[in-house]
């Protein structure tokens, strides 16, 4: 059996790493009040996204700036904003009004304004304002992760080790749905009636069997019936008798950063280094230039009733940031189902909203016939709350047959926090 390790921004945040949207938004508008500030005063200042009538310059001071405080402070100075960027506009007031924003969710729905509502912001200028943005979000993230220092991190340490422990944990056959676990149970328990009967029958010696096997058959009985050995295989101790590592663990990243390299298999878990695979595959591309892994920024959500109408537009402007078709850009994705195809996979979901901006990917690994298990670790914010209710919230979206969601979801009882 495998496991995926899907990662979403949220890996990068546990990390301390500002790598959310408005982490972005908010280094954008800070590095804009500094340009203002090298204007002239009075004057019209103007770059590649907004004017302002009357530049402030000086009235301004240097340090960290939103884009609801620098509104406010040329607004005091009786000077005006306009946008040349209206994406830029969109989501720097959505996420002033949430305090929060998916930037790709706010594409996704003036696209289907564009044609759906007749709106004057039309779909070239619409991709054009998003490819500034996707852009600068790219230089961005470079930046920050080149300037995070782990050795003054504090926190790094104990947060790698912490999700370390998570990411190569034994499998536990409780987290499974009821098919793979019967499975999985089946052909085990065949195993075990191979050597448990001649041995009971007195045709083989204690010789004949491994340490492992004799091991099992003495603490489990050699006459052990099914169910007390599925109820054997459900105990804390299973691991001891049976092989619950991940023959393949493929780290699914979402991001462009590359927090994942810190996980290499540690050196002190040799059991995991004896013939197991562990793989790394950027799915939306790298902000490394030399990866050729370009980065894939839009929106991946096929099953909308709205996908549809769009194709039918015959007008491919609409389709320049739909992911399933940038994927065809690498071989990231073919890989990932060959993956997904070779055989039963638990999916451990770390940091991803699950949102359905990646819904059409999603659904592939989450509906295919091997998946066996998923396992969400939610955000604990403290004072008994967490985000774990939106997530499977979301992860429910990601499904068509929801009776399949139930039964391969863990409930909250078998799932723990990834912070």
């Amino acid at each position: 059996m495998n496991r995926i390790i899907l990662i979403g921004n949220g890996f990068d945040l546990a990390h301390g790493m500002k790598t959310s949207y408005n982490d972005f938004l908010n280094d954008y508008w800070t590095n804009t009040n500094e340009e203002i500030i090298k204007s002239k005063l009075n004057e019209k200042f103007e770059n590649e996204d907004i004017i302002i009538d009357r530049s402030p310059a000086n009235f301004l001071e240097c340090s960290e700036m939103t884009y609801e405080d620098l509104k406010y402070n040329i607004e005091s100075f009786k000077a005006n904003l306009e946008f040349k960027n209206i994406f830029l506009e969109k989501i720097s007031k959505k996420a002033y009004i949430q305090n929060w924003v998916d930037i790709e969710n706010e594409y996704y729905e003036l696209l289907k304004k564009s044609f759906n509502e007749k709106l004057a912001y039309n779909i070239q200028q619409l991709n054009k304002d998003f490819e500034r943005i996707k852009n600068l979000l790219e230089e961005y993230l470079l930046k920050t992760e080149l300037a995070f220092d782990v050795s003054q991190n504090t926190n790094f340490s104990r947060t790698r080790h912490r999700i370390e422990q998570k990411i190569y944990s034994n499998f536990k056959l409780k987290d499974f749905s009821e098919n793979s676990l019967n499975k999985k149970i089946d052909a085990e328990y065949a195993n075990f009636l191979k050597d448990a009967k001649p041995f009971k029958e007195g045709k083989i010696d204690r010789d004949d069997l491994s340490e492992k096997k004799l091991s099992l058959i003495q603490a489990i009985g050699s006459d052990a019936d099914r169910e007390k050995f599925k109820k054997f295989m459900l105990s804390e101790d299973a691991h001891i008798f049976f092989d619950l590592i991940p023959n393949h663990t493929l780290f699914l990243n979402f991001n462009y950063t590359f927090t994942e390299v810190h996980y290499q298999i540690p050196e002190r878990l040799s059991n995991w280094k004896s013939g197991k695979v562990v793989e790394f595959m950027h799915i939306h591309g790298s902000n490394r230039k030399e990866d050729e892994n370009p980065v894939i920024f839009g929106f991946g959500d096929e099953l909308d009733e709205d996908y549809k109408k769009i194709e039918r537009l015959n007008n491919n402007d609409y389709l320049e940031n739909i992911k399933s078709i940038r994927y065809l850009e690498t071989d990231n994705y073919k890989r990932l189902l060959e993956f997904v195809n070779s055989g039963s996979y638990q999916i451990m979901i770390m940091g991803h909203s699950c949102g359905t901006s990646d819904r059409t990917l999603l659904n592939t690994v989450f509906e295919n016939e091997n998946c066996a298990s998923i396992k969400a670790f939610y955000h604990d914010k403290g004072g008994k709350k967490d985000n774990f209710s939106d997530l499977i919230k979301n992860i429910s979206r990601n499904f068509n047959d929801k009776a399949l969601m139930r039964d391969r979801v863990v409930n909250k009882t078998y799932c723990e926090p990834l912070n």
